[in-house]
């Protein structure tokens, strides 16, 4: 008496078979996609870190360029033409993608996309006139001191400049690009250097903001 086999004649899979080798092929997908996916925003945490450093060390030149002085996150004075600070770096970057970070799907619009925020609460908001410009003596811990960060808008808030309020728009904003990169955000300090901080650091750390 002949037994049936159990694969078809051209030596197929069963159907069960097929069943656990799909089964298996779904456990290995559901590991491994968080796994890249991390690693393709660590890279693109990396161009952005980038993007920061420049734009500082671009900043760090203005400074030098105009008697220490600050530029302000918006003003019509100095350089002649200038509104934003991101204009007012692009000459020293001379790049305007390193105003965009990848990880940013919808970049504000301030004189062209920006996806970084200016400290324009304690550096600056905006003047047409010498008083609104801060000079770098009076930056006290430049090294400790947010310059620009990751953000929607180019002026970035400091943590307690508002009150955690769902309708309070600019707040919210600021949670949200606290934590564009793997629980963190990319930030520029007054003295040139940038560096990755998690948002607890830039959440509950206000000293980091302030001039004085």
């Amino acid at each position: 008496m002949k037994h049936r086999s159990t694969r078809s004649s051209q030596g197929g899979f069963t159907l069960i078979e097929l069943l656990v080798v799909i089964a298996i092929i779904a456990i290995l997908a559901a590991i491994l996609f968080p796994v890249f996916a991390r690693a393709r925003e660590k890279a693109r945490q990396t161009a952005c870190l980038s993007n920061v450093k420049q734009l500082v060390l671009g900043l760090v030149q203005y400074v030098q360029d105009y008697d220490e002085m600050l530029p302000v996150w918006y003003n019509f004075r100095n350089p002649p033409g200038s509104k934003y600070w991101s204009e007012t770096v692009q000459p020293y970057v001379k790049n305007k993608q390193v105003l965009v970070c990848a990880s940013d799907g919808t970049p504000y619009s301030a004189g062209g996309p920006v996806s970084y925020g200016y400290n324009c609460d304690y550096l600056g908001y905006g003047s047409s006139s010498s008083t609104g410009f801060y000079a770098l003596p009076k930056v006290t811990k430049p090294a400790e001191t947010v310059w620009i960060m990751d953000c929607v808008q180019s002026c970035a808030y400091s943590p307690g400049r508002w009150v955690p309020d769902v309708t309070n728009t600019l707040y919210v904003y600021y949670l949200e690009d606290s934590q564009r990169h793997n629980g963190g955000a990319n930030v520029g300090f007054v003295d040139g250097h940038a560096k990755w901080l998690i948002s607890n650091d830039l959440l509950m750390d206000n000293s980091i903001w302030d001039r004085e």
